[in-house]
Order: C-alpha cells, then structure tokens, then sequence
C-alpha cells in the first residue's frame, strides 16, 4: 500500500467516525489524516505534487463536516437555554424548600419559647403550693418547737 493510499484510507476512517489513531472529537485537516494515517504531524505537504489531489479530498471533506457539524450544532444554544433553564427551576425549588424549612424551624422556636414559658409558670405555682405544709407536724420538726 502506497503512502498516498494510506492516507486515503485514513481519510475515509476519519470521515465515518472510525478512526484507530484518534480520539474523537477531532477535525478533519492534514495532520489529523497524517496522525490517522500512522505518520507525524505535517507529513503532508501542499509543496509535494503527489498529495495535491490529496489535500483537496481533506479540505472538502473537512467542509462537508463542518456543514454537517453546524446543522447538528445549531440546537445546542436551544440545549443550553434548556440546561439552565433547568438548573433554574432547581434552585428555585431549592429556595422554596428552604423556605419552608425556615417556616418549620421559626415555628418550633416558637412552639419551644411559649412552653418554656408554660413550664415556668407551672413550676412557679408548684413552688407556690408547696411552700405551703399540708401536714403541720411534718413542718415543725426540726425547728424546735415540741409538738
């Protein structure tokens, strides 16, 4: 196989998206076809006769790609409006969420105040209610008094 036809071959690998020696994603110009091709970067040379019709066949190819390209390209602003639109609708999910869980918590802190409150006034009438003795004899022993 001659180095011409090797390129060739790598040529038509690159523009069926199966090539061997790249990684997509890539563009189809001279180097990728060299690399391809399993030469060096620049290989091909528009000085050199052998390859002219060559780099028309790569120039071509590369314009229909990127045609190709740009009609499969044009929805992905739409795409990218859609993402954000998206992510948009998530944050504010997420505030509301967080509003609410905001909502919750001052509502327990309230809860929490008021029965503290509730626990001191009850603990104050208990104080109340046992500061007085229900049994006198109970109360004077100990202070010196005789029963």
């Amino acid at each position: 196989m001659s180095a011409t036809d090797n390129y060739r071959s790598a040529l038509q690998r690159l523009i069926t998206n199966t090539p061997i020696n790249i990684q997509p994603p890539y563009t189809i110009n001279k180097d990728t076809v060299a690399i391809e091709a399993g030469r060096k970067r620049g290989s091909i040379k528009k000085s050199r006769q052998e390859f002219k019709e060559l780099i028309n066949d790569i120039q071509a190819a590369a314009k229909a790609r990127a045609t190709a390209f740009d009609s499969v390209v044009q929805p992905t602003p739409h795409r990218a409006n859609t993402a954000r639109q998206v992510h948009h609708r998530e944050l504010q999910t997420i505030k509301s969420e967080l509003e609410l869980a905001l909502q919750k918590v001052v509502s327990l802190v309230e809860e929490n105040h008021r029965l503290k409150l509730e626990v001191e006034n009850l603990t104050k009438e208990k104080s109340i209610v046992n500061s007085f003795p229900l049994n006198l004899t109970s109360s004077t022993k100990g202070n010196g008094l005789k029963d």
